[in-house]
């Protein structure tokens, strides 16, 4: 799937709406060649000046209306992000604005047009387009600050990640340097995409992996699932929350070597968090570097696995080690609950 805001387009601030709408009609009207005695001419070349401010500027404005996704109909991780980066009722609220100035302005242009018609004095019949065009103005100014905050909002969503949300996704957690870039390459056979995260410094990595004639897909996030939930500012918590919405699955990855510079004990930690935090998540533990690892170290975490009823898997993602059972843990996991979403679906389809 790809970003559902990347054809967002530029928007234009106030001021360079306006400035392009009456240049074009300027134009519009030096090039215009009407027909007919003065009154007549001065009616055709002040209603093409007003159709024409008044198409530019809600053409401009339904571009934004037309190109940007409506909130209702985003997929809940997205629409978390949204709420995150740039708040959500606020994105709503925005268009909202831009859609009443498109109307207004629409009704004014037939207004003025029908006054003109009536009007006998090329003189009158000027001001009365003056007019028109302070009115549309106003109505521009009005939603500038919206205009702004979209514009800003743009420049923030064209950077969220491309994840395809039709895959089931597998989401690694763990320590930094505790292995998670090198298990999902083993895990992906592939150099795993690097998507901009706007939570973390290194971006989000997405690889996929196909078994069975099912693609799945692993992501890492660099900055996220790494540290106590604790240390974490509000929007760093409401971030890890929209994980919630990718993930079918987490493998926790230990480092009993403590190679990756954080002891056991802080690791432990980190995982009693995480895993209180994604609690309705299956979890599958995985020990790593087991191939350098003391072995009372490992056993250590593995009585603290068990003691909460979970049986970590030894691996070395470095080696290749335990890959393969990992992988086929994986899919038994996940399989059953993919192929009841395509029986159901199969159903719905077939009804």
């Amino acid at each position: 799937m790809k970003n559902p805001f990347e054809k967002m387009p530029t928007i234009l601030l106030a001021d360079e709406i306006i400035d392009k709408a009456f240049r074009r009609a300027e134009k519009a009207a030096s090039a215009f060649n009407p027909r007919g005695g003065v009154v007549s001419k001065a009616r055709q070349r002040e209603e093409l000046r007003i159709r024409t401010v008044s198409n530019v500027i809600r053409d401009n404005l339904r571009k934004i209306l037309n190109r940007t996704p409506g909130v209702s109909t985003l997929p809940p991780f997205y629409q978390e992000l949204l709420d995150i980066l740039v708040d959500r009722r606020m994105f709503h609220k925005a268009l909202a604005s831009i859609n009443w100035a498109i109307k207004t302005i629409r009704t004014l242009e037939e207004r003025y047009v029908e006054k003109i018609r009536y009007l006998r004095d090329p003189k009158e019949i000027a001001q009365l387009r003056r007019e028109f065009y302070g009115r549309v103005a106003s109505v521009i100014k009005d939603i500038a600050d919206n205009l702004e905050y979209l514009n800003t909002a743009r420049n923030v969503l064209k950077d969220i990640p491309m994840i395809d949300l039709t895959l089931p996704t597998i989401v690694i957690a763990g320590h930094p340097n505790v292995g998670k870039s090198t298990l999902l390459r083993k895990l992906t056979n592939a150099k795993p995409e690097v998507a901009s995260y706007p939570f973390t410094t290194k971006g989000i990595n997405v690889g996929q992996f196909e078994e069975h004639w099912m693609k799945y897909q692993v992501i890492d996030t660099p900055g996220l699932l790494d540290r106590s939930l604790s240390e974490r500012n509000e929007i760093e918590k409401q971030a890890i929350l929209a994980l919630k919405h990718l993930g079918k699955l987490i493998i926790y990855i230990f480092d009993p070597s403590e190679y990756c510079g954080f002891p056991i004990e802080e690791q432990m930690h980190l995982f009693e968090e995480i895993y209180e935090e994604f609690g309705e998540f299956p979890f599958i533990v995985v020990l790593n570097k087991i191939d350098i690892a003391d072995d009372e170290k490992i056993k250590r975490i593995e009585e603290f696995l068990r003691s909460r009823g979970i049986e970590p898997l030894r691996i070395s993602a470095e080696k290749g080690l335990g890959i393969e059972e990992l992988k086929e843990r994986v899919i038994k996991i996940i399989k059953p609950e993919m192929e009841a979403i395509a029986r159901s679906m199969g159903r719905i389809e077939g009804e």
